[in-house]
């Protein structure tokens, strides 16, 4: 048993050390490793060896490049989502980045040559928060109840003060999978633009690239809208490869920062993603098959949840992503805490308050809900919420 002197975890660098945790004897749910697919890991293995192949390599590798990216791919990229969605893009409003993380760093770099604050509505990613010279903020989402068992995190209006430079949302959202509506987000982006902010909106689990939400959903356009995207979640996780589709004057300026940081982006992946890009096997493959093994899993979640819970719970509406998040409103401790207690189990989770910023923490869904990462085997997401329900059911 742990020991009462356990903190509880409410810092996201105190769960940080647990999401890579395997082969330890843990039922990991609390990890945010994206779901492997022999299928789709074939066709990058594919394009890997194309690239090897063509006769570009030997340039690629020894020499330097610019600092947006190879010029092809952002044409691409600004043509597949150009098509998707009817942006007025081209290759000039793309910029490639070594990981989309690095791009909410430019965010935050801008922000603090403004003089402006960043803000989140919680829950929401902590892994927004890069810089230590700006303020950041977070506002609590509406909770919308639908159904007897579930519910939606809607962002609030009229939140954003003039001192606001740029507002971040997820969409699928992590840690709660929650797609804003198109509606919701245009009237968030309008009200960024009345007091002169950015609005960031994170698609890394969003179409075109990889295209894991469940439900139709547009992509929003303006001079201050600015779209993260990655490939992480589409079997590119460990080459870092992220690209930013924004307005040209914003990708100059992130071009900037990332020319002092990285120079350029890495060259041998941005082929095997042009490559993979040329026809529509990998998106097809994405799209079909990568997200209907998420859909299976949030499903399981919800029928295990159901069989074995035996204490009121809300779980937040299926919109996509790879997480699912339980709100517990009746827990009489807090899931920081009992988080140890699962731990000693067997199980990771994901608690809440490392979702909220810390004058937060005391708010219901910042104690007792918790993120379930949807990408473990069928047999361990079973177990694992089996274990989960026996400590809460037995009055915790």
């Amino acid at each position: 048993m742990t020991a009462v002197s356990a903190p509880p975890i409410e810092k996201w660098q105190d769960v940080v050390p647990y999401l890579l945790a395997v082969d330890q004897g843990w039922h990991n749910l609390a990890t945010g490793m994206p779901l492997e697919l022999p299928a789709i890991s074939d066709a990058v293995r594919e394009a890997f060896r194309a690239a090897v192949a063509d006769p570009s390599f030997t340039s690629r590798v020894t020499r330097y490049h610019g600092v947006h990216g190879d010029a092809e791919l952002r044409e691409q990229l600004a043509a597949r989502y150009a098509e998707r969605f009817s942006l007025p893009v081209s290759g000039a409003n793309v910029l490639i980045t070594p990981g989309a993380q690095a791009a909410f760093h430019y965010i935050s770099e801008l922000m603090a040559d403004r003089g402006r604050k960043v803000v989140l509505f919680g829950p929401e990613y902590p892994g927004y928060l890069t810089h230590r010279d700006v303020a950041y903020d977070m506002v609590p989402a509406e909770v919308v109840r639908e159904g007897d068992d579930e519910f939606r995190y809607v962002p609030p209006r009229g939140a954003l003060s003039s001192d606001v430079g740029a507002v971040v949302v997820s969409r699928p959202s992590n840690p709660a999978g929650n797609v804003i509506s198109d509606e919701a987000l245009a009237e968030l982006a309008r009200e960024c633009a009345e007091i002169g902010a950015l609005l960031v909106v994170d698609n890394a689990y969003a179409p075109v690239v990889p295209g894991l939400a469940f439900r139709e959903l547009g992509m929003p356009w303006a001079d201050n809208v600015v779209l993260v995207q990655s490939f992480s979640k589409a079997a590119l996780a460990g080459e870092r490869l992220g690209f930013v589709i924004a307005p040209e004057p914003l990708i100059e300026l992130f071009g900037g920062f990332q020319a002092q940081v990285a120079t350029f982006p890495p060259q041998l992946v941005q082929l095997a993603v042009l490559i993979l890009l040329r026809d529509d096997r990998y998106l097809d493959l994405c799209h079909r098959e990568l997200r209907e093994s998420y859909r299976q899993r949030h499903q399981l979640i919800r029928e295990v949840l159901d069989e074995r819970l035996r204490v009121p719970f809300w779980l937040h509406a299926s919109d996509g992503g790879q997480f699912r998040w339980l709100h517990l409103p009746e827990l009489k401790t807090s899931t920081s805490e009992l988080f140890h207690e699962l731990k000693d189990r067997g199980v990771l989770i994901a608690p809440s308050a490392p979702f909220y910023l810390p004058h937060l923490h005391g708010e219901p869904h910042a104690r007792r809900s918790m993120r379930i990462g949807v990408t473990a085997t069928h047999a361990e997401i079973e177990h694992g919420l089996g274990i989960l329900a026996e400590v809460v059911n037995a009055g915790r």
